[in-house]
């Protein structure tokens, strides 16, 4: 965000909280890599997701994404600027498309850098170098792109209830780390499963990241399988349709043409009997 922030240098915010946000970005501009981005009404309008660099893995429960919501006034050279923190990218979305930007826009995340890590053209380095880095992190299958469409999405329908690390990639011989999130469900089709438990495990190696939900009655519940994760062995989560964060129901069995009947002709003793 550095370029944006540099270009706003002799402009002032039309409030007092703008004011604060914007000092504390010229100061940090470094620390925040634009991940999605969106404008509008001819780029006087912006939203950023952006990951804090400030945000180690190592600070349980720390919120390793950020939104940032410009509004340009070019004629005054003013700004309203507002920021927030977010556990998630797609957290960070959904604050912004709250504000009014486009959620299909947001999907759409900007590439990592080639050489995130500067080591120049004659070193390499597959994956990620530390688990922090979650600002090189990029979504690692189908079913996550649908749960974070949907948290875009979603308005009012979740309470976050708390969230914090699950294991670290020390724990792993580091091949991944989680975290989770723990959501209430305001949704009235989540009847008897209130409490959705989001899992987000970063691939260290591929550097990229993968979200699981499971739908619980209570909130105990939901606990008990938090205090149980096993780095080594994470137990299935109960099943949620990633598209609509609701139970996936049972399976509908294929309706199948019958086979045709081939006709046989009645057993002889059975003829004389009805004859009789």
């Amino acid at each position: 965000m550095k370029k944006t922030i540099d270009a706003l240098e002799g402009w002032t915010a039309d409030d007092a909280e703008g004011a604060a946000h914007l000092r504390w970005l010229w100061l940090m501009a470094d620390c925040y890599e634009t991940v999605g981005f969106h404008q509008h009404s001819y780029g006087t309008e912006q939203f950023f997701v952006a990951a804090d660099l400030l945000a180690p893995s190592a600070m349980t429960g720390s919120a390793r994404a950020a939104a940032v919501h410009l509004r340009l006034d070019p004629a005054t050279q003013s700004c309203h600027v507002r920021m927030i923190s977010a556990v998630t990218f797609a957290w960070a979305g959904h604050w912004l498309v709250q504000r009014g930007t486009d959620p299909r826009a947001l999907a759409d995340y900007r590439p990592p850098p080639p050489d995130p890590y500067h080591l120049g053209p004659q070193e390499s380095v597959e994956g990620l170098l530390d688990g922090g880095d979650y600002w090189i992190t990029r979504p690692g299958d189908t079913p996550t792109r649908l749960i974070e469409d949907r948290v875009r999405r979603s308005g009012d329908r979740y309470q976050l209830l708390g969230r914090q690390m699950a294991y670290s990639g020390g724990s792993t011989d580091h091949a991944r780390e989680a975290n989770w999130a723990l959501l209430l469900d305001r949704d009235p089709r989540a009847v008897g499963r209130r409490f959705l438990l989001q899992l987000e495990t970063v691939d260290i190696r591929r550097a990229t990241y993968t979200l699981a939900e499971g739908g619980f009655r209570t909130m105990r519940q939901a606990l008990d399988w938090i205090d149980g994760i096993n780095p080594l062995d994470v137990a299935p989560l109960p099943a949620v349709n990633p598209a609509t964060g609701l139970h996936p129901g049972p399976r509908k069995s294929l309706v199948r043409a019958a086979a045709p009947t081939v006709f046989q002709p009645p057993h002889p003793s059975l003829s004389r009997h009805r004859g009789q």
